[in-house]
């Protein structure tokens, strides 16, 4: 987990040299894995640029199961 984290935080430094697909997923990882709020907050403002799919159709694919653990 903690690696998934690490590598997709890595993607979100450098979006302009990865494609938005690559981008969208690596935002996914950090608002489903991060205890950082601001980080969230970041990651779902890009998920909302780049990803046409509503917001709540996001928030569901980052919090499967509701965010239950």
């Amino acid at each position: 987990m903690h690696d998934r984290l690490t590598e997709a935080r890595a993607v979100l430094a450098d979006t302009t040299q990865h494609p938005d697909s690559l981008v969208i997923l690596a935002a996914r990882v950090v608002v489903g894995q991060t205890d950082d709020a601001r980080e969230c907050g970041d990651a779902l403002d890009l998920l909302r640029l780049l990803d046409r799919r509503p917001l709540h159709a996001i928030a569901a694919a980052s919090f499967p199961n509701g965010g239950a653990a």
